[in-house]
């Protein structure tokens, strides 16, 4: 089975009027929840579900505990975790910023070779991305369909404003990037969680 793929344009952050470059991306064939790929393994591997999710239970805890202690761990095949930070603000000089200052940025994946290079055989297929939109609407009329969402729902991703606008979604990022500027709303959450909420004055 391939992977399909589209092609988009580079974000623009400094505005250029040159043409910018494309870049690759995979169109997701959708997302296997936890269950179902606990259901999947199982079928493949004839382990009982409950079997596997213990499994899968006592690594993420012991994956866990070892990274808190500042540990690199590998996990089999698939790679070596670890974690990486980010300070407050940006600082020149080390006795400008003290631990409170500093913290968790994201948890990294370095993939296993041997994983990556399993994967270097797919076949990959171009197609247009049912999630490319365009959009008519102004800056000002996106603020209002965005706030009228939250005003509704009580939050909003990222995917949600592409959606209810029809913008794409480096518009949404740029947008999304003004309009906490502007403290009309605030983020919570990090990496794929996040959400925005109606920011409360």
């Amino acid at each position: 089975m391939s992977i399909h793929y589209d092609l988009y344009t580079s974000g623009n952050p400094l505005k250029s009027e040159e043409q910018q470059p494309l870049h690759a991306r995979v169109i997701p064939s959708g997302t296997i929840d936890a269950k179902k790929f606990i259901e999947l393994t199982s079928k493949a591997n004839g382990f009982s579900p409950a079997t596997i999710e213990g499994c899968l239970q006592a690594v993420t805890a012991e994956l866990r505990h070892w990274l808190a202690q500042g540990w690199i761990v590998e996990v089999g095949e698939l790679g070596h975790f670890y974690l990486s930070l980010k300070c407050d603000r940006p600082v020149m000089e080390k006795k400008e910023i003290r631990s409170p200052s500093i913290h968790l940025n994201r948890v990294n994946l370095r993939i296993n070779k041997r994983f990556r290079e399993a994967l270097e055989s797919l076949q990959l297929e171009r197609m247009e991305s049912p999630y490319r939109t365009t959009s008519n609407h102004s800056d000002d009329e996106c603020r209002t369909l965005l706030m009228k969402y939250v005003n509704e729902q009580g939050c909003i991703t990222r995917a949600d404003f592409m959606r209810i606008t029809g913008i794409s979604r480096d518009k949404a990022l740029e947008l999304l990037k003004r309009f906490l500027e502007e403290r009309i709303i605030r983020k919570y959450g990090g990496g794929r969680t996040i959400v925005y909420l109606k920011n409360v004055l």
